[in-house]
């Protein structure tokens, strides 16, 4: 077993970083509390409140030492987030979440079964205001809707 190492500070005092078994957690500085998959990856939900490019430069640049923690990549880090923050009922977390969705679109480096599942999700809903809806519209030339939608 090793030790907590905090590695990208979330903010409130909240750190992401390595686990002592290994897995990637939450916690302060000088303690890790939750690994982020027994946490439904909850303590990242903050950081849907920053500028995706941002988060997505920030995780990248730590990934040699995040990657290790288990999950794949950065932009794997940010589809769990997003998804666990949509699938909350929260519509807070949810439509910060599909705000990030529609910046997903413009990258190739993120799993296009998983945007083009979670757009359709979100332009059916309710939750996702008419401006982002609209904007999630424009993306039908990359993401079409689902059959019959």
């Amino acid at each position: 077993m090793g030790e907590w190492l905090p590695v990208v500070y979330r903010g409130d005092e909240a750190w992401i970083g390595i686990m002592p078994d290994g897995r990637i957690g939450v916690g302060v500085e000088l303690e890790g509390r939750a690994t982020l998959e027994d946490s439904r990856f909850v303590p990242l939900w903050p950081l849907l409140e920053r500028p995706f490019s941002k988060c997505l430069d920030e995780l990248s640049q730590e990934w040699d030492t995040l990657g290790k923690g288990g999950v794949s990549t950065p932009e794997k880090l940010m589809e769990l987030t997003v998804e666990s923050a949509w699938n909350s009922g929260r519509p807070y977390w949810m439509r910060l979440a599909a705000l990030w969705v529609i910046e997903m679109t413009h990258s190739e480096n993120f799993d296009p079964g998983f945007v083009r599942e979670i757009l359709n999700e979100m332009r059916r809903s309710e939750i996702v205001e008419s401006e982002v809806r609209n904007r999630m519209q424009q993306t039908t030339s990359i993401f079409p809707p689902a059959d019959g939608e």
